[in-house]
Protein backbone atom coordinates (compact mmCIF):
# COMPACT_ATOMS: atom_id res chain seq x y z
CA UNK A 1 0.00 0.00 0.00
CA UNK A 2 2.71 2.73 0.59
CA UNK A 3 4.01 2.18 -3.24
CA UNK A 4 0.62 3.21 -3.91
CA UNK A 5 0.38 6.32 -1.81
CA UNK A 6 3.98 7.00 -2.89
CA UNK A 7 2.65 7.50 -6.69
CA UNK A 8 -0.45 9.74 -5.44
CA UNK A 9 1.83 11.98 -3.74
CA UNK A 10 3.73 12.15 -6.41
CA UNK A 11 1.01 13.22 -8.70
CA UNK A 12 0.11 15.75 -6.47
CA UNK A 13 3.72 17.27 -6.34
CA UNK A 14 3.93 17.65 -9.89
CA UNK A 15 0.75 19.43 -10.10
CA UNK A 16 1.95 21.58 -7.31
CA UNK A 17 5.60 22.14 -9.58
CA UNK A 18 3.81 22.83 -12.80
CA UNK A 19 1.16 25.14 -11.35
CA UNK A 20 4.27 27.54 -9.23
CA UNK A 21 6.38 27.22 -12.85
CA UNK A 22 3.30 28.58 -14.38
CA UNK A 23 2.50 30.73 -12.20
CA UNK A 24 6.05 32.26 -12.33
CA UNK A 25 5.83 32.50 -15.85
CA UNK A 26 2.62 34.10 -16.23
CA UNK A 27 4.10 37.03 -14.12
CA UNK A 28 6.97 36.92 -16.22
CA UNK A 29 9.39 36.70 -13.46
CA UNK A 30 12.54 34.64 -14.21
CA UNK A 31 13.89 32.41 -11.45
CA UNK A 32 17.10 34.58 -10.72
CA UNK A 33 14.63 37.54 -10.36
CA UNK A 34 12.59 36.11 -8.09
CA UNK A 35 15.41 35.16 -6.41
CA UNK A 36 16.74 38.14 -5.64
CA UNK A 37 13.60 40.08 -5.15
CA UNK A 38 11.97 37.77 -2.12
CA UNK A 39 15.47 36.71 -1.18
CA UNK A 40 14.75 32.77 -1.82
CA UNK A 41 17.11 30.75 -2.66
CA UNK A 42 17.26 29.78 -6.80
CA UNK A 43 17.35 26.20 -6.22
CA UNK A 44 14.73 26.51 -4.14
CA UNK A 45 12.76 27.12 -6.74
CA UNK A 46 13.93 24.91 -9.20
CA UNK A 47 13.32 22.14 -6.91
CA UNK A 48 9.92 23.35 -6.10
CA UNK A 49 9.07 23.73 -9.69
CA UNK A 50 10.94 20.30 -10.88
CA UNK A 51 9.03 18.69 -8.35
CA UNK A 52 12.18 17.40 -7.15
CA UNK A 53 11.71 17.26 -2.69
CA UNK A 54 8.88 16.91 -1.17
CA UNK A 55 7.69 20.41 -0.15
CA UNK A 56 7.63 21.93 2.69
CA UNK A 57 4.84 23.76 3.89
CA UNK A 58 6.70 26.72 4.62
CA UNK A 59 8.25 26.82 1.01
CA UNK A 60 5.02 26.90 -0.62
CA UNK A 61 4.10 29.35 1.34
CA UNK A 62 6.84 31.55 1.09
CA UNK A 63 6.83 31.57 -2.99
CA UNK A 64 3.05 32.12 -3.07
CA UNK A 65 3.67 35.43 -1.02
CA UNK A 66 6.59 36.21 -3.70
CA UNK A 67 4.16 35.36 -6.41
CA UNK A 68 1.16 37.48 -4.54
CA UNK A 69 -1.30 34.33 -4.85
CA UNK A 70 -2.57 32.64 -1.71
CA UNK A 71 -1.59 29.23 -0.70
CA UNK A 72 -5.51 27.82 -1.22
CA UNK A 73 -5.30 29.07 -4.55
CA UNK A 74 -2.37 27.46 -5.18
CA UNK A 75 -3.91 24.57 -3.96
CA UNK A 76 -6.86 24.48 -4.97
CA UNK A 77 -5.60 24.68 -8.35
CA UNK A 78 -3.61 21.46 -7.94
CA UNK A 79 -7.00 19.74 -6.64
CA UNK A 80 -9.21 21.00 -9.72
CA UNK A 81 -6.51 19.07 -12.07
CA UNK A 82 -6.38 16.16 -9.95
CA UNK A 83 -8.60 12.92 -11.04
CA UNK A 84 -12.42 12.41 -10.17
CA UNK A 85 -12.64 10.69 -6.64
CA UNK A 86 -8.84 11.08 -5.88
CA UNK A 87 -7.51 10.41 -2.71
CA UNK A 88 -4.64 9.63 -0.75
CA UNK A 89 -6.11 7.07 1.68
CA UNK A 90 -7.63 3.84 0.19
CA UNK A 91 -11.46 3.18 1.05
Amino acid sequence: MQHKENKKAELIFRLLAHELKAEREKQKKSLRILAYEFDIQKSLISRLENGINEPKLISIWTLCEALNIKPSELLKRVEDNLPDEFSLIEK
